[in-house]
């Protein structure tokens, strides 16, 4: 008796239990807020775009979210978390890529991510793995519903945002915002691309309302259904608007998945529901059959990406050099240059640098190698095994329409990422639909699943051991926010830089963006144009001597700075050979110096 009393864990008084309900949902509004804001955040402050605005926001709040949840488990004593499938591929991932990033040929790059590239570095690697676990581990039947809607409002915005743009009857007063096709996602393809995922979710919801909220007033179904139906409806009118841009395979594909669950009566739908999805099936069916022109005279602008011809064969060329780990996270802009055809010199598109492949299995073939691409396939391949046994198992009347709307956009997703080009929003909303759906199946899923209970009540070396890791994981978001807030501020800088025309006030801009951020090469880089331009502004005003070779120096050595940061860039060799070039109207030697640089190039 007395070993079962000294085992039994002890009762939360009612201060704790009061605080840790509070802390729950602080946890719960957390990460609403991620899926409600995140994909639709920008402010147009970063010189590098709204996607990484987007990245900054969520490492925050993921880096907030985790603070609270460690905090929780100080107030209870002990931290559950859930044993998933998928915990050791995702080590498997986590453990490539470091390694790759290690071996890397810009480690700087594979570290944070390429300059406008955050989302395909190591950093952010590890934050969506912290954020799946965030999310699973803080997800009930409830919540489910809870974080659905809040993405599917953030996707509501952006639909009924870029219908308003794309009509003309809206203009946002921002300076950045100088055309009609802009959009917060960052490209015209990028944004049908997103409509695509998120349009059997509306499907889903239009339809299934009623089930899922089953205790709702009829009233209130009726008027959320009459929103959703409207969003639904703005959905297809701006794909059919940005025809030329639409991938309509992927919307048949997404359709025909709802209806064969709904037809063969896996998930239960009333005939009249059934309208929604036939409705968006044929309608994709017929504009599919039409073929991609312009319905609209809406004068947007030409996309190019790279084929997915030279994509491979690019793949193919970097799995000779680097055949098991790549060239390093972030870095096919060095693929690109190294590896590309002799004979895409000849093409019109013989100037541009491309840094992402078209199609992620062959960007992981060059930046990861085939161990990091089998690892990624392996993860993909068990969260698809898991999505589809819980829609075959289940008998949830109210999860089972989400369930069905997550595996549709899951599988529009793979199909979009095979296919195309992923920028930074693209994949952040991707990782969304994929937490989200891997989260839904865990909950509903009929064989529940282990949780390691890590107790810290029993001894005090495990207090003591709680105290250590809080303190530990608090440092460190502390840490990454102060790293990420200069980060952005420095990026906000520098982006007044490029929108001023007085040439001593970008230098100082940048001059600040590179004390916050001394690790961009880009920054050095356009400080390094600056002093060139300044140095041409004084021999035109006839200016003294020595304040044309003081910028000369200076020009050289930031350009220099940029190469000792990132060696292997083409583009940031280049640049220091035109600086070159310049500065031989006033320098002797500098011509020579110049054509070594592009020696190397070649």
């Amino acid at each position: 008796m007395a070993e079962l009393l000294r085992s039994k864990k002890p009762e939360p008084v009612a201060g704790q239990a009061i605080s840790t309900k509070a802390l729950d949902n602080a946890i719960y509004a957390i990460i609403a807020i991620i899926f409600f804001l995140c994909p639709v955040f920008f402010t147009g402050l970063a010189s590098q775009g709204a996607g990484f605005e987007k990245m900054a926001l969520f490492y925050f709040l993921v880096l907030l979210g985790s603070v609270v949840w460690v905090t929780k488990g100080v107030f209870k004593g002990e931290l559950d978390i859930k044993r998933t499938p998928f915990d050791i591929p995702i080590l498997a991932v986590l453990v490539v890529f470091t390694v790759s990033t290690f071996l890397s040929i810009s480690q700087k790059d594979s570290l944070i991510g390429a300059f406008g590239s955050p989302t395909k570095g190591l950093v952010s690697i590890l934050v969506f793995a912290l954020f799946f676990y965030l999310v699973t581990n803080n997800i009930d039947a409830k919540r489910i519903k809870l974080y659905f809607f809040s993405f599917l409002s953030s996707m509501f915005l952006l639909v009924f945002y870029s219908f308003l743009q794309y009509q003309g009857l809206i203009k946002i007063p921002f300076e950045f915002i100088t055309n009609r096709a802009y959009n917060p996602i960052g490209s015209l393809s990028g944004l049908t691309m997103v409509l695509a995922i998120v349009a059997p979710l509306f499907t889903v919801a239009v339809a299934q309302f009623g089930q899922i909220f089953p205790k709702m007033s009829e009233g209130l179904v009726i008027t959320v259904k009459s929103l959703l139906g409207f969003a639904l409806f703005l959905c297809m009118v701006v794909l059919i608007m940005l025809n030329v841009f639409t991938f309509w395979l992927a919307m048949i594909l997404s359709s025909v998945i709802v209806l064969i669950f709904f037809m063969a009566k896996i998930i239960p739908i009333n005939t009249g529901n059934l309208l929604f999805p036939l409705a968006m099936f044929f309608a994709a069916i017929i504009f599919f059959v039409i073929g991609n022109f312009n319905l609209l005279e809406l004068q947007l602008p030409t996309e190019i990406s790279l084929s997915r011809g030279a994509s491979w064969d690019i793949a193919k060329s970097s799995l000779k050099e680097n055949p098991l780990l790549g060239s390093g996270p972030s870095t096919f802009y060095y693929d690109f240059s190294k590896f590309k055809s002799i004979n895409f010199n000849s093409s019109p598109l013989w100037n541009v640098r491309f840094d992402s492949a078209s199609g992620s299995i062959f960007e992981l073939l060059s930046t990861v190698g085939v161990l990091g691409t089998l690892a990624v396939v392996v993860l993909v391949l068990i969260v698809f095994s898991l999505i589809f046994l819980t829609l075959i198992k289940t008998k949830n009347k109210e999860l089972n329409p989400i369930m069905l709307g997550f595996f549709a956009s899951f599988i529009t997703v793979l199909l979009l990422s095979l296919l195309f080009a992923q920028n930074n929003t693209i994949i952040l909303i991707n990782i969304f639909v994929i937490v989200l759906t891997v989260g839904t199946a865990l909950v509903i899923y009929p064989e529940k699943f282990q949780t390691i209970n890590l107790s810290f009540r029993s001894a005090p070396k495990y207090a003591l051991a709680l105290a250590a890791i809080s303190l530990t994981v608090f440092a460190g978001v502390v840490v990454l926010f102060t790293i990420g807030l200069k980060a952005y501020l420095a990026d906000v800088q520098a982006r007044k830089a490029i929108l001023t025309d007085d040439v001593d006030a970008r230098i100082a801009a940048l001059n600040k963006s590179i004390s916050l951020a001394p690790y961009q090469d880009k920054y050095f880089l356009t400080l390094a144009n600056s002093y060139i331009a300044k140095a041409n502004k004084a021999v035109v005003d006839k200016n003294a001597t020595e304040d044309v070779s003081t910028s000369l120096s200076l020009s050289i050595e930031n350009g220099k700075k940029a190469i000792e940061l990132a060696p292997n860039s083409a583009a940031n060799n280049e640049s220091l050979a035109l600086i070159y070039e310049n500065a031989s109207f006033y320098t002797r030697g500098a011509l020579e110096l110049a054509e070594e640089l592009y020696k190397k190039n070649i």
